[in-house]
């Protein structure tokens, strides 16, 4: 069996773009992947993978490391560089379906099996609308007692930055107090602040929040300096999580020998390989830390995150997108449900789902100054 061709599909989400890879096999057996595709540079992602389909096509699609080898080392001046990285994901991921389907097994069975059947999941995207109390406890009480999530995600900051005056600070308490009002104590609340905060404003943030029994607290500052997150993580009560724009295993063991967090959270669709994040993983248990993946993606990559999971003894818990476009179904078609806070682990052959590259074409998506995670005042969008 060898690759014959790999094609790309940008498709409209709205706020953003998805983005995915097709690899087809002169057998017939064809395998769909996901790489992250935010801020508009999905053309960017197109180019890169015609530039360097040559270094999979032709190639036996079970040898992935043959592959993923030619992907990440042989682009010379680009090593290491993120579109590399996602690309390389995007295909590896297809590799893991059509590896799947062609011994007709799950993926997870061929990452060395599973220790859970059920993977706890928490919700991003729960929230649209106003920043008000109000609006924040509607969304919650409908992602907790209608979508049966255990834990929501949020960033309830505004443009806020480097530090909060008293009123603000107010501000963002009333949000999660409603919050925890509506939805109890029992529910988790993580809260993700985009690398926005110095090292005091973290500090000054996590100790005002702290009654509201936080999580986790997601990139307080910005990861390039591991030193900074260190420090915060050492001072502050609640977990701190990182490492979603981390794509590399040389940087996210830096991050774990200086105990720079307590949760790590690579992304599934831009470090380069599944191989890799189960690597992730082992050095995070070898420090006492946990794994919760980053996935405010499609449902390709939450299908491979499943699978990913299911055999991750230090495991937190995966994200997932409790609203999305309606369309996400019918460009993705798969079984999964999040039922009492968990989605099941699919057995179906490769990453069981299916991709319907006429439904992709059918909602394109375009570079536009929309597909950015924040307006032009720097507040977070409102999915």
């Amino acid at each position: 069996m060898e690759v014959t061709d790999v094609r790309s599909y940008v498709v409209d989400a709205d706020w953003r773009n998805w983005f995915f890879v097709v690899v087809d096999t002169d057998e017939g057996i064809s395998g769909v992947g996901e790489a992250l595709s935010g801020e508009g540079l999905t053309a960017a992602l197109e180019a890169t993978t015609d530039a360097h389909k040559h270094y999979v096509i032709g190639e036996d699609p079970l040898n992935r490391k043959k592959i993923n080898r030619r992907l990440m080392r042989y682009p010379f001046a680009w090593r290491a560089g993120k579109l590399i990285s996602a690309v390389a994901s995007a295909i590896d991921i297809a590799l893991w379906d059509i590896a799947g389907k062609y011994y007709d097994e799950p993926v997870w069975k061929l990452l060395g099996g599973k220790v859970r059947d059920e993977i706890p999941v928490y919700a991003n995207g729960w929230h649209i609308g106003e920043r008000t109390p109000e609006n924040y406890a509607h969304h919650a009480e409908k992602a907790v007692f209608e979508q049966e999530y255990p834990a929501l995600k949020c960033d309830p900051f505004a443009h806020y930055e480097y530090s909060l005056t008293k009123g603000q600070i107010e501000e963002v308490a009333e949000l999660l107090e409603a919050v925890r009002e509506a939805v109890g104590w029992d529910v988790g609340i993580g809260l993700d602040c985009h690398g926005r905060f110095s090292r005091r404003g973290a500090i000054q943030v996590a100790e005002a929040l702290e009654e509201y029994d936080i999580m986790f607290l997601e990139e307080p500052v910005e990861l390039e300096d591991r030193e900074a997150m260190a420090e915060v993580n050492r001072r502050v009560s609640m977990p701190v999580a990182t490492g979603e724009r981390i794509y590399n295993n040389a940087t996210m063991d830096e991050l774990i020998r200086k105990q720079a967090c307590d949760i790590i959270q690579p992304d599934l669709t831009n470090y380069g390989s599944l191989a890799e994040l189960q690597h992730a993983a082992e050095m995070a248990k070898s420090r006492y830390m946990t794994f919760a993946p980053h996935n405010p993606n499609a449902g390709v990559s939450t299908a491979a995150g499943l699978h990913l999971c299911a055999g991750i003894e230090n495991l937190e818990v995966l994200e997932h997108m409790s609203r999305d476009v309606e369309w996400g179904d019918e460009i993705v078609e798969h079984d999964f449900e999040v039922e009492d806070g968990s989605i099941e682990v699919p057995d179906k052959p490769g990453l069981g789902v299916e991709f319907d590259e006429e439904a992709a074409r059918k909602y394109p998506g375009e570079p536009k100054d929309s597909h950015s995670l924040f307006d032009k005042e720097g507040a977070l969008k409102r999915p």
